[in-house]
């Protein structure tokens, strides 16, 4: 069988329609930050400037019409990202990086109820270390006792030191 050529336009226009279902795949949307969609989930924190500015493109990678992602790009760079880390179809995590493309903030609404109630600081001269400053009540400032210093926490020692066995020479293959 040979395929014209308003044939093969026919077949490229059928295969466009049907590749627009729902449930078929990644789409990605230009969307304003200044008036987000009403049901993108907890809104970035306002001091998180480069979130409400630049280009923000809403990313539905798994086809269910609501975005999973949101990247915010300001002179070419992505500076700040939206994340839906539960899954529940609402953007509930939002990281600033900085000019170098360092992960500086993160909010984060950790029960789903469309508020920021995480607040984290990464230190840039410890790599992956973060103070973190919950908001258990909900009324917008750090709890009592916090924040807590990730690394800190991890490294302090939680009791008296137990010895342990030196790992024979076939443990490490």
């Amino acid at each position: 069988m040979r395929l014209t050529p308003l044939g093969l336009l026919g077949v490229l226009v059928a295969l466009g329609c049907f590749s627009c279902a729902a449930n078929d795949g990644m789409r990605v949307q230009v969307i304003s930050m200044a008036q987000p969609p009403e049901d993108l989930g907890a809104p970035p924190p306002a001091d998180y400037t480069p979130c409400w500015t630049g280009e923000a493109r809403a990313i539905d990678t798994d086809g269910d019409g609501k975005a999973d992602r949101v990247r915010v790009s300001l002179q070419g760079r992505d500076r700040c990202y939206g994340e839906d880390s539960n899954h529940d179809g609402r953007i509930d995590t939002w990281d600033v990086m900085d000019e170098s493309g360092r992960l500086t903030k993160r909010a984060h609404d950790s029960n789903a109820d469309g508020r920021v109630d995480q607040a984290w600081t990464f230190d840039p001269t410890r790599r992956g270390c973060a103070t973190v400053a919950p908001d258990a009540d909900g009324d917008g400032k750090p709890d009592p006792g916090s924040p807590v210093d990730i690394c800190q926490q991890l490294s302090a020692p939680t009791g008296p030191a137990q010895p342990t066995a030196a790992p024979k020479p076939s443990d490490h293959r």
